[in-house]
């Protein structure tokens, strides 16, 4: 039995060689005849072979269906007789078939059976790239599937995996950089992208001359050594629509186009979604409308990929194509009548074939928007519920029933957009037609949008991608909440913030938490229990339930522990805002103005200790224009500066009502332009005062962050002694580092730095680091020895690269932001007394990439910079004033405040901001700790005089006391 088993085997190889499909299968299935019987006598081995033999041949005929049928039995029957590494091999082939059959939720399932497998395996049995491929398998199904973060997640262990492994396969490679490129692509990370393709580009001619290069996987799956030539330009491609380089794009569609050329028929149509993709993907960046050769460009371009797809038999990407020309009549030109033609084909094919649930649904409610816009809104509306109904596997007739749990595996950008899109009919409805039940239907379906992208979302360096989404949602929430008005701004206050950047305060915390009395160790239980417990509930296994119960008991114990050390960890390290917290810290004379710049509009949050308030301040482009006039004219002695003060001030301030309120100080959170903006130079409309005036102002990057540096200062007794770094430059060196002239002249001669510098501390005590002790290795080894670090260096801003600008020490030491990023620097205040050190590249959702912000990064709680190229003499002025309020007691925002009022009073000839409005606060507004004082030498020998003095006194009482 088992001899006439191996002849019919050995007969399927042959012909399987000889790719005859049909006489393989035959002796097969002869082979496989008495597979039980063998199973009984004790042949695993044997059959653990023959099947794997047998379903490849199915898979390489095509015969997917039959492959995974011939599978499941195979396992079925030996199973529980073969080794756990053999079960991994069988189990992850299993989950690859469904995969193949488009069972994608199924083999989702069964991936993770394989990867538990290969997991349970001691490191001297696994293949690391047998699990690293299973891993990066999973990622592509959640691709199918719309989740996001896991696919993110499951891709980057593949490719640590991969890395890892010197024997790789280096084709397994290309494959993960092309996954993790598509994904970086749609959220946007630019720095995860650069960094992959200079790798790939750096590499690939390396990886293509191995021997072992390509050769893995089922025969059916092996791609022709030319594909790794297309794929490496597809990468590229990808690559260059995210950076936005069509010229770049274009010299890789040439070369993709060439290689592809060269590839027989036969491939040329199993890999077409390659050709057609890159394609698509290079007419994407040729969106300048204005310009005509380009726009003819793009209409070759989408001409040609519809043309490929059709010869090529590719309908998924014919009704990309087609898409793709309704994006382009409705950005072009607004021609909704050609938008809607192609709308159609694109839909027509979605019906016809499986294209794909995100995308049949992101085309049907396109197709709505536009039927809105054609005043088609009863069409439109139920093309809404349609695609609902598909969404939910159930017919729905209300909108409203749509939650955020129907997104729970689905979070990818894909859905979020089309949830907005469903939004933005309703809310175009509701502003024609003012139906408040239309409005509050839009309002819902946004808010779901907002609550998807917070999962979406994540939770580091927001970029341009995430910011429009992010803005697109928050106008259409924020816009609704007061057409309707709607009374809880509370909750919109915390939506719009949890979905802001999270990467600053995140990293602020984690330096901050370095200073904790929360021993280690218990911060690091913490960690592994929640995150334990998040993977059991997950599982959602009834066996598990006693274990999570055990998870939680032990979660609140170490909670309990952890609170013991410091009762209010919990308040402020939890994660996301807790607005009620960030009121309990306000007095009853400080408001917090938080500016969002959406899409189109400008909004301000004002949260004050009793109550939270939005306000619409009008389109964004007319404030923020207005903006870049005024910042022009204040960094010189420009005239027309008052003007456009009191025009910001009419949209920036008056619109908030402050006047009525008790308010005195005020804190600002700035988004896009308005960084730049040094908001207490602004002056009333009647020309009654300046704001500094009426407002002690400072600034933050967001409301955590605010509460985390007020908390970060509760409790500490620091020493209150200043460092002053004065290096001294040549004139030549600073000709090297900066183009624009150097106003400070003091950065050059140093007498005004110096002076100062000295003056400060000799008011507060420290030291002075002068010269050739103004050095980088001075300024590490007094990290964490005083309060306060005033810095009289230059400043230089690196507008290619930012994380290279940076200030310079002693004979042009350059202390970069990319050191303080990975610096701990657990400072009181840090003043920056040097041009330009608040001004940086402007990135989409972060703010300002300034010098200010990287010691924040690096655990800084406030700092003082300047918004311009300073004068020398006011400076010294201003400095001198600021630091004699901060000792006497003033708090931060006072002492700066009350520098600049006095200045006024002084210099009313110099009302003009240029003078004294360029340096700001940011972060802690509390004044100095009083403890720890340090007395200078000659202060010494004083209190020393009057302590001995009071002693005699103190003997002299004490003896008259006895006599009496």
């Amino acid at each position: 039995m088992l001899f006439q088993s191996k002849f019919h085997r050995a007969s399927g190889l042959h012909y399987s060689g000889q790719q005859n499909y049909t006489k393989s299968r035959q002796e097969f299935e002869k082979a496989l005849e008495n597979s039980k019987l063998l199973a009984s006598d004790g042949h695993v081995d044997y059959l653990k072979e023959l099947f794997t033999e047998a379903y490849h041949d199915y898979a390489n005929s095509g015969d997917w269906a039959s492959s995974l049928q011939q599978a499941l039995e195979g396992y079925q029957l030996i199973a529980s007789q073969i080794g756990t590494a053999d079960k991994a091999d069988f189990v992850y082939d299993i989950a690859y078939l469904h995969d193949k059959n488009k069972d994608y939720h199924e083999a989702i399932r069964v991936y993770k059976k394989s990867i538990s497998l290969y997991e349970s395996l001691p490191p001297e049995e696994l293949d690391v790239s047998s699990l690293a491929l299973a891993y990066n398998n999973l990622g592509t199904m959640y691709a199918e599937t719309g989740f996001f973060t896991q696919r993110k997640e499951c891709y980057l262990k593949a490719k640590s995996l991969w890395e890892s492994d010197p024997d790789v396969d280096k084709s397994y490679l290309i494959t993960i950089y092309g996954n993790l490129m598509r994904q970086y692509r749609t959220y946007g990370d630019k720095a995860a992208a650069k960094e992959l393709i200079e790798s790939v580009n750096e590499q690939f001619d390396q990886w293509v001359s191995e021997e072992s290069f390509g050769k893995s996987g089922f025969k059916a799956t092996i791609k022709p050594q030319l594909m790794h030539h297309v794929n490496r330009h597809r990468i590229n491609i990808l690559y260059y629509d995210l950076a936005d380089d069509g010229q770049s794009a274009l010299a890789h569609l040439d070369s993709l186009n060439g290689f592809f050329q060269d590839l027989p028929r036969e491939s040329q149509i199993q890999y077409s979604n390659y050709l057609i993709s890159s394609i698509l993907n290079t007419a994407a960046i040729l969106d300048d409308y204005e310009n005509s050769t380009e726009i003819q460009k793009k209409i070759q371009l989408l001409d040609m990929a519809l043309q490929k797809s059709i010869r090529y038999d590719n309908y998924y990407y014919e009704m990309l194509s087609y898409a793709d020309y309704c994006k382009f009549w409705l950005f072009s030109s607004n021609e909704l009548d050609k938008a809607l033609l192609a709308l159609d084909k694109a839909l027509q094919i979605g019906r016809n074939h499986d294209i794909r649930e995100v995308n049949l649904l992101n085309l049907s409610l396109k197709k709505a928007d536009i039927l809105q816009q054609m005043d088609d809104f009863g069409q439109a509306e139920q093309i809404v519920k349609q695609a609902f109904s598909l969404l939910l596997a159930e017919e729905i007739d209300d909108v409203m029933v749509v939650n955020v749990q129907d997104f729970a595996e689905r979070n990818s950008v894909y859905y979020i957009n089309a949830v907005k899109e469903a939004a933005n009919v309703y809310r175009n409805q509701f502003e024609c037609t003012g139906e408040r039940e239309l409005g509050l239907i839009s309002y819902h379906l946004f808010d779901v949008a907002a609550l998807i992208f917070q999962d979406y979302y994540q939770k580091g360096a927001y970029n341009p991608s995430l910011n429009m989404t992010s803005g697109n949602i928050h106008e259409g929430l924020i816009s609704l909440h007061l057409q309707l008005e709607k009374p809880d701004v509370d909750s919109l206050l915390i939506r719009v913030e949890n979905n802001s950047s999270q990467l600053l305060w995140r990293e602020f915390e984690s330096k901050y938490q370095q200073y904790l009395a929360v021993p280690d160790s218990l911060l690091l239980k913490h960690n592994q229990l929640r995150y334990s417990l998040v993977q059991l509930q997950q599982q959602n296994v009834t066996s598990s339930q006693n274990e999570i119960r055990q998870l939680e008991a032990e979660l609140q114990a170490n909670e309990a522990s952890i609170s013991s050390y410091d009762t209010s960890y919990f308040d402020f390290f939890t994660g996301g805002i807790n607005l009620e917290l960030i009121q309990n810290q306000l007095s009853d004379d400080r408001a917090i103005v938080r500016y969002l710049a959406t899409d189109t509009k400008l909004f301000a949050f004002v949260v004050s200790a009793e109550k939270t308030r939005v306000v619409d301040l009008g389109e964004k482009k007319t404030v923020l224009e207005l903006m870049e006039a005024y910042h022009e004219q204040i960094q010189t002695i420009q005239s027309g500066a008052a003007a456009l003060s009191r025009q910001l001030y009419e949209l920036l301030v008056h619109p908030l009502n402050l006047e009525g309120e008790s308010i005195s100080k005020l804190v600002v959170i700035p988004d896009s332009k308005l960084n730049f903006l040094a908001f207490e130079s602004l002056e009333k409309a009647d020309k009654s005062g300046l704001l500094v005036e009426d407002y002690a102002i400072s600034y933050s990057n967001s409301f955590k962050l605010w509460g985390l540096q007020q908390y970060a200062n509760a409790g500490k007794s620091s020493s209150r002694a200043v460092a002053a770094f004065v290096p001294e430059y040549p004139k030549s060196f600073l000709n090297t580092v900066e183009t624009i002239p150097v106003i400070r002249s003091r950065l050059t001669y140093l007498e005004g730095a110096l002076s100062e510098a000295h003056y400060i501390v000799d008011r507060l005590g420290g030291e002075v680091f002068h010269r050739d002790q103004a050095n980088k290795d001075e300024f590490l080894n007094a990290i964490g020895s005083f309060q306060v670090y005033h810095f009289a260096t230059h400043a230089v801003m690196d507008k290619l690269n930012y994380e290279s600008s940076g200030i310079f020490f002693q004979d042009g030491e350059n202390m970069s932001y990319s050191e303080l990023y990975n610096m701990r620097f657990p400072a009181d205040l840090v003043v920056l007394s040097a041009c330009n050190t608040g001004i940086g590249t402007l990135q989409a959702g972060e703010g300002m990439m300034s010098l200010s912000r990287a010691l924040t990064y690096a655990g800084v709680k406030a700092s003082i910079y300047s918004l311009w190229q300073v004068p020398d003499e006011e400076t010294a002025t201003l400095m001198r004033s600021f630091y004699d309020f901060l000792d006497k007691g003033s708090s931060k925002e006072e002492a700066l405040a009350e520098a600049k009022r006095q200045f006024l009073v002084d210099h009313p000839m110099k009302r003009h901001p240029f003078y004294w409005a360029g340096f700001v606060l940011n972060g802690n507004v509390e004044g100095l700790s009083p403890a720890g004082k340090w007395i200078l030498p000659g202060q010494y020998w004083a209190i020393l005089g009057i302590a001995f003095l009071l002693l005699l006194a103190a003997g002299f009482f004490y003896r008259r006391r006895q006599a009496l």
